[in-house]
């Protein structure tokens, strides 16, 4: 039988779950935020490049590329644009992706500490990456100093540029972000303070209780009318008749004071 309890995580249920995480909105969020930060910095090194290619092409003398390619205008805008900053940019974007993502809710604090966190990874990615170099260079001449160089310098001056210009991206983009939010909370709101007796059945087109309603019939007793039930001329009971009303008694009955009836003279 297989277990129900989850057990000790793994490096592939970590990446499940990132990938899981990442498909919902805070992960959209996130991406956002992040491919904004890094394509700020890409502009700027960009814009940069295009500066040091123009600058270097009007001195340039046009030989057989002596040095190689990476020695021409073109390669070292190539060089500085795309080849050697290029895991800093891998770096930093899975770092704003997956370990410090920024949203809109956060603040500027925060996005600030993310994309430094981001930055300084990205110079890690460089030192790593300027290893291999670094000895190359270092075995040809003969001197460690290259390897030195490929490990400090070199990284943290590219390092310390593009982390600030990253942090400027990730602060555009959270700004972006913000003015841009429309979150379900104003439409949950707006449903809330809607009247919940609309939402019940029938009450479109329902005629009042009390105005649509028929009047009940007013009976005989609580207007003061009587009815006779046997009529005079001897028919059924039953016959429908029109009601009578019965003669008023009390004070106004002034037949006791009428005059005695003429005696008959038969009776004689």
């Amino acid at each position: 039988m297989t277990p129900t309890q989850p057990g000790t995580p793994t490096a592939w249920s970590r990446l499940r779950a990132v990938v899981v995480s990442a498909r919902g909105a805070d992960g959209r969020e996130a991406f956002l935020t992040a491919a904004t930060a890094l394509g700020v910095l890409l502009v700027v090194r960009f814009a940069l490049g295009l500066l040091a290619l123009v600058g270097s092409a009007i001195g340039y003398s046009v030989t057989a590329f002596p040095s190689g390619f990476t020695a021409t205008p073109v390669g070292q805008f190539l060089g500085s644009f795309v080849l050697y900053p290029f895991p800093f940019y891998v770096a930093a974007f899975a770092t704003l992706v997956v370990a410090r993502p920024i949203r809109a809710r956060d603040g500027l604090g925060v996005v600030l500490r993310s994309t430094l966190v981001a930055g300084a990874v990205g110079t890690a990615a460089l030192a790593v990456v300027g290893i291999v170099p670094g000895i190359t260079l270092s075995d040809e001449g003969g001197t460690w100093a290259n390897l030195a160089l490929y490990l400090t310098t070199i990284p943290l001056s590219a390092g310390v540029v593009d982390t600030a210009v990253l942090a400027l991206g990730g602060v555009l983009a959270w700004w972006w972000l913000r003015a841009g939010d429309t979150s379900p909370a104003s439409d949950h709101d707006r449903s809330t303070t809607d009247d919940p007796a609309d939402d019940e059945p029938g009450r479109d087109g329902e005629v009042d209780a009390v105005a649509g309603a028929p009047t009940p019939p007013v009976t005989h007793e609580a207007r003061g009318v009587g009815t006779r039930t046997t009529p005079d001329d001897g028919s059924a009971p039953g016959r429908s008749l029109r009601e009578t009303p019965s003669a008023p008694t009390g004070a106004d009955d002034w037949s006791r004071y009428a005059p005695p009836p003429a005696p008959n003279e038969s009776d004689r």
